[in-house]
């Protein structure tokens, strides 16, 4: 392999190919962009049976040549990636009273229905100061916590928002686009900072040439999102999978022996980078993690690896061969694939929702009153089945409710996987067995057996499908009508 072969793998890697043209970019780095693009948006639902109470995150820096200000990332990500995965940006976040900002806006576009509890850090980090570029320590702190996954997010306020060092903070990832002197920052930082991106040169743009017409990997990747949201995955490893990644793990010790310490630590967490690549890469395809997912994530890793020895002007004759030796290990691995244990999920058990254990936030959904608040903000109090608004003349002026899905009295948790914005009329016929939902969200009518439109969803309203199946049991038994359809519980972009 040279320092520029990467396996392009998944609908972000038939994204990247087909995109970059157009764009001005190379191949390579824009998969790299939408790596942490997409790792971000999905930090919320997925992760890693390796190191499960950590974000899925893969935080990057992309190091142009000179100081020019250069392709505007974020925003080409904005224009392909929004749509299947959205996510909110905060760029130039250089300290903790704007890490701080940054949290608080996203919390509060999530409580108000518009927003994902997820956003990006984009453009720089440091200041630059006679000195150099620095980084705030304060923000390295929270930076530390926030890739472990055992943050609390600074928050605007103290009476207030005391509570907010609640355990339910937002994810966040990075995608810095930064020039070799803003960069050189990274060097002057504390290691454990250092040692939790990604740091990559990059590439000038190949020949202009025409992008691919195929679209399909943007219904992949809403698929994918939504699917990841309505699982909650934790993702497992097939045999050969494991084995190569913990190769990685024991290569990790190499550094240290072959490197001054400065340097070596730049590298101590490759593993876990392989980790968090091959599972976001995974849960694009809706799968275990394979050995492929391992091969095209490590391809990315070892570029990380030799681009930063060239940035920090490292001896590369050091790093060369141990990049080598794992080379020769993984790819001439005689392990069979073999099969992965069931995906795991950490989505509410179908019998009672329970919340997760003191200290843990990840995953846990809004229930209550929020969850109804945000469901109705979400459809402007539009019911989903005849897409009616109430009127009112009183100053509430619109008028929706908030229907189980499962009951609550069969348990059906006060989550918006169970709930549906529906108008008075449809609630009565949905709770009385009148209507029911197909496996793909299709209404049908249980008098008359006719089926009619699927419900109207919005983006980021993802229904669990093993409460649809009870609401249908319970009213329509094993009616092989209801059956036929394939779950395809996907929201509208």
């Amino acid at each position: 392999m040279t320092d520029d072969d990467t396996f392009y793998q998944g609908p972000l890697g038939e994204m990247a190919q087909a995109q970059a043209g157009s764009a001005g970019m190379d191949p390579a780095d824009l998969y790299l962009a939408a790596i942490s693009w997409w790792s971000a948006a999905v930090a919320p639902a997925v992760s890693v049976s390796s190191w499960p109470d950590a974000p899925v995150t893969v935080w990057t820096s992309l190091v142009r040549s000179d100081v020019r200000e250069g392709d505007s990332l974020h925003h080409l990500l904005h224009r392909l990636l929004n749509g299947p995965g959205p996510l909110a940006v905060h760029n130039d976040v250089t300290d903790r009273k704007l890490l701080s900002a940054a949290s608080h806006s996203t919390r509060r576009a999530g409580n108000a229905g518009a927003g994902t509890p997820t956003f990006l850090l984009t453009g720089s980090p440091f200041t630059s100061g006679r000195g150099g570029s620095r980084i705030s320590t304060s923000l390295e702190g929270h930076i530390r916590q926030a890739w472990d996954g055992r943050h609390t997010l600074p928050t605007r306020g103290i009476g207030r928002y005391r509570a907010a060092r609640r355990p339910n903070p937002p994810h966040f990832g990075s995608l810095w686009d930064l020039s070799a002197s803003e960069w050189r920052g990274f060097l002057s930082t504390d290691a454990a900072t250092y040692s939790r991106v990604l740091h990559f040169a990059r590439r000038p743009a190949p020949a202009l040439r025409a992008d691919s017409t195929s679209g399909s990997w943007r219904h992949k990747l809403a698929t994918a999102y939504g699917w990841a949201f309505n699982t909650r995955p934790i993702l497992t490893y097939t045999t050969r999978a494991v084995q190569q990644w913990h190769t990685i793990r024991e290569a990790e010790r190499s550094w240290d022996a072959t490197l001054p310490e400065q340097y070596a630590d730049f590298f101590v967490r490759i593993g876990d980078h392989v980790s968090r690549i091959a599972g976001t890469l995974a849960a694009t395809e809706r799968t275990a993690i394979h050995s492929i997912h391992i091969e095209a994530a490590w391809s990315l890793a070892r570029r990380a690896v030799l681009d930063t020895a060239r940035l920090a002007a490292m001896d590369r004759s050091t790093v060369e061969p141990v990049v080598k030796h794992l080379d020769d290990r993984l790819f001439e691995m005689s392990a069979p694939e073999g099969e992965a244990s069931p995906i795991r999920s950490n989505a509410p058990e179908s019998e009672q929702w329970q919340p997760l254990g003191r200290g843990t936030h990840r995953n846990r959904p809004q229930t209550g009153s929020s969850a109804v608040r945000k469901l109705k903000q979400w459809y402007q109090d539009r019911c989903q089945m005849c897409a009616e608004v109430l009127v009112l003349p009183s100053p509430r002026h619109r008028y929706s409710e908030a229907a189980h899905i499962r009951a609550r009295e069969d348990n059906g948790p006060d989550i918006v996987e169970n709930l549906l914005c529906l108008c008075p009329t449809c609630h009565v016929l949905f709770d009385a067995g009148a209507r029911v939902l197909a496996d793909d969200l299709t209404i049908v009518d249980t008098v008359t057996g006719q089926s009619g439109k699927r419900i109207e969803l919005h983006r980021w309203h993802f229904i669990d499908s093993r409460y649809v199946r009870h609401h249908r049991q319970r009213w329509a038994g094993n009616d092989v009508r209801l059956l036929a359809s394939a779950p395809s519980a996907q929201p509208k972009l």
